[in-house]
C-alpha cells in the first residue's frame, strides 16, 4: 500500500475519525445490552433512575414486570432509543394461555415495544407439545406487529426437550428466545448457547442472561447471542464504551 503523508492537522482529523469509528462500534455493542429489572421490590425511584441511565447510555432495552410498564413507558419517553420489554408469566410460565394472552394485550396497550413470555415449562416437561404449540400460536396472534420473545429456562431442560422447544418456537415465527430468566439459571453456558444456535439457525435472535462482565459479554456474543441481559447493564455499558476510548 502506498504511504500516505499527512500534516499535523490531517493526522489529528484522522485520529478523531478513528475514535469516532470506535465509539460507533462500541455503541452498537451497547445496543445489544438489556437491563433486567425484574426484582419485585423495585421502587418507582429505582425505575426512574434505571430509565434515565438506559436513555443516556442508549441501552438496547429495559425488561420489567407488567405492573411497571406504564410507568417506564412514560419515563423513557416517546422517542427513546431504548426499547421497553414486558416479561409475562415470569419466571415459571405457569399461567394458562388465556391469562398470558390477556397480559400481552394489556402490556401492548400500556406502551411496550416487545413482550417476553415464559414458556409453559410444566407442559414441556410433561411432553404436551400440542398445548405448547397452541400457546405459542395464540401469543403470536396476540402480539400482532409487536416483537415476541419466549423464555425457555434452558437449565431445566434435557437436550431432547431443548431441541423440541426451540424448534417449536422457530416454526411459529417467534422473534427471539431468552435462554433463562436468571431465576432458575443464567443459560449463558457456552454449550447451551451453541446448542440453541445450532437448533434455530438464524430464525430467532438469542438472549443470554446473567452477563456481569466484559468477558461474559464477549463470550455470549461470540457464541451467538444477539442480546445480553444484565442486572448491572449501565455499568457493563460504561465498560464497553470505555474500552473503545
Amino acid at each position: 500500500m502506498e504511504n500516505v503523508n499527512m500534516n499535523e492537522a490531517e493526522l489529528q482529523q484522522f485520529e478523531a475519525y478513528k475514535r469516532k469509528l470506535n465509539r460507533q462500534a462500541a455503541e452498537a455493542q451497547v445496543s445489544k445490552i438489556e437491563y433486567d429489572l425484574l426484582d419485585a421490590t423495585l421502587t418507582k425511584a429505582i425505575l426512574k433512575k434505571a430509565c434515565q441511565d438506559a436513555n443516556s447510555l442508549k441501552l438496547g432495552a429495559i425488561c420489567v414486570l407488567p405492573n411497571a410498564v406504564r410507568l417506564c413507558a412514560r419515563l423513557l419517553g416517546q422517542n427513546s432509543q431504548t426499547s421497553l420489554v414486558a416479561c409475562i408469566s415470569y419466571p415459571h410460565g405457569g399461567d394458562i394461555t388465556k391469562i398470558k394472552v390477556k397480559a400481552v394485550k394489556e402490556a401492548i396497550k400500556d406502551g411496550v415495544d416487545e413482550v417476553e413470555v415464559t414458556a409453559p415449562m410444566s407442559c414441556v416437561k410433561e411432553g404436551d407439545w400440542g398445548y405448547v404449540k397452541r400457546e405459542f400460536k395464540a401469543l403470536k396472534k396476540a402480539t400482532k406487529k409487536i416483537a415476541l420473545r419466549i423464555n425457555i429456562e434452558c437449565d431445566l431442560l434435557t437436550p431432547a426437550e431443548l431441541t423440541k422447544l426451540c424448534t417449536a418456537i422457530a416454526d411459529c415465527g417467534i422473534t427471539s428466545i431468552r435462554t433463562a430468566s436468571g431465576f432458575y439459571g443464567t443459560g449463558n453456558k457456552s454449550e447451551t448457547l451453541t446448542a440453541v444456535k445450532n437448533i434455530i439457525k438464524d430464525k430467532c435472535t438469542i438472549k443470554s442472561d446473567g452477563i456481569s462482565s466484559l468477558a461474559d459479554f464477549e463470550n455470549a456474543t461470540t457464541m451467538g447471542a444477539g442480546i445480553a441481559g444484565s442486572k448491572n447493564a449501565p455499568d457493563l455499558a460504561k465498560l464497553v464504551l470505555k474500552a473503545a476510548e
